[in-house]
C-alpha cells in the first residue's frame, strides 16, 4: 500500500470500521435472539459464529491497513500500542491459565481475551506518552 496523509488514512479507516462495527452489533443481537443453542442444528450455530466473527476480521484488517498508510511516527505509535496490548493479553492468558491449573479459578471463556486485547490496546495507545519528557 502507498503512504497516504494522516487524514486520508484515518478517513479510510473510519469508512471501513463503523460499517463493520454496525454489522457486528446487528449480527450479535440477531444471532443471540434467533439461535437457540439448545435446539438449533450445529450447522446454524457454526454459521452464526462465523458470521459474527467476519466483521472482526475486517476491523483487524482496517487496523493493519491504517498502519501501512500512515507516516512512520504514527505507524510506530500504533504498532507499539498493538504490541503492548498483545503483551498484556498474553500475560493475562498465562496468569489465568495457571490459576486454572492450580484450581484457584473456574474456567474462563477464551472469548474474553478478544475484548481484553482491544481494551489494553486502546489504553496503551492513550497512555503511550504519559510520563515521558518531550
Amino acid at each position: 500500500m502507498t503512504q497516504r496523509g494522516f487524514r486520508t488514512a484515518k478517513r479510510r479507516y473510519h469508512y471501513l470500521f463503523w460499517p463493520l462495527m454496525a454489522a457486528y452489533t446487528v449480527l450479535v443481537f440477531a444471532t443471540s435472539f434467533l439461535v437457540d443453542t439448545d435446539t438449533a442444528p450445529t450447522w446454524l450455530k457454526v454459521t452464526s459464529a462465523l458470521a459474527v466473527t467476519l466483521p472482526l476480521f475486517g476491523v483487524l484488517y482496517a487496523m493493519r491497513r491504517q498502519t501501512e498508510e500512515t507516516d512512520e511516527y504514527t505507524r510506530m505509535r500504533q504498532l507499539q500500542a498493538m504490541r503492548d496490548g498483545g503483551l498484556i493479553t498474553a500475560g493475562f492468558a498465562f496468569m489465568i491459565g495457571f490459576l486454572q491449573i492450580f484450581e484457584v479459578v473456574d474456567l474462563i471463556s477464551v472469548f474474553w481475551f478478544g475484548p481484553l486485547f482491544f481494551i489494553s490496546y486502546g489504553l496503551s495507545f492513550c497512555t503511550q506518552n504519559f510520563g515521558k519528557v518531550v
